[in-house]
């Protein structure tokens, strides 16, 4: 696991690092769900660096809002609410600046596969974000971070019949929306 941000570290007069008390769980918290959030952002992105930055934001501002975090009726899918809103940032962030590149740049005279990579990258991700949010979450949950029915009927608390049927109208919808 990776240290602490800079943010969450604190410096002592003298350059002495005095680290704040974490509150309690946290770093347990931190070690459960890590390596899922940051293989979801990794799958998402297909960038290993830029997934590590969405994932250390992602647990920065679960630091800030633990309180609240925990006070959730199901954390852990808040947890990926917050993941799922910071990827998405990403997305449109690469698409901007893409599209600033491109009105810039030549027209290149063959089509960049990365860029086909992207727009398609981005279509899904859009065509996800316009789902509604229970189908979202489960087709997130499901698909890109790989769990099972089960293992979504309890992140979400919803029944394990429910998760199917979110998964079926989600992967319709998904087919209408992107033309498949």
């Amino acid at each position: 696991m990776r240290r602490l941000a800079p943010e969450i570290r604190g410096e002592a007069e003298g350059g002495e690092l005095e680290l704040p008390a974490l509150p309690p769980g946290f770093e347990d918290f931190v070690r459960a769900h890590h390596t899922s959030m940051l293989r979801l952002a990794r799958r998402r992105l297909g960038d290993s660096h830029d997934a590590e930055e969405a994932t250390q934001d992602v647990f920065l501002i679960a630091y800030r809002k633990w309180d609240r975090l925990m006070s959730a009726p199901n954390p852990i899918a808040l947890l990926y609410r917050i993941l799922h809103d910071r990827l998405t940032d990403q997305h449109r962030r690469r698409a901007r600046l893409a599209r600033r590149e491109q009105l810039t740049a030549d027209l290149p005279e063959t089509e960049d596969p990365q860029s086909f990579a992207l727009e398609t990258s981005l279509a899904i991700t859009e065509a996800i974000d316009q789902l509604p949010p229970r189908q979202r979450e489960v087709i997130t949950l499901k698909y890109l971070l790989g769990l099972e029915n089960h293992e979504i009927a309890v992140t979400l608390g919803i029944s394990h019949p429910t998760v199917s049927l979110h998964a079926k109208r989600g992967r319709q919808r998904l087919r209408d929306t992107l033309g498949l």
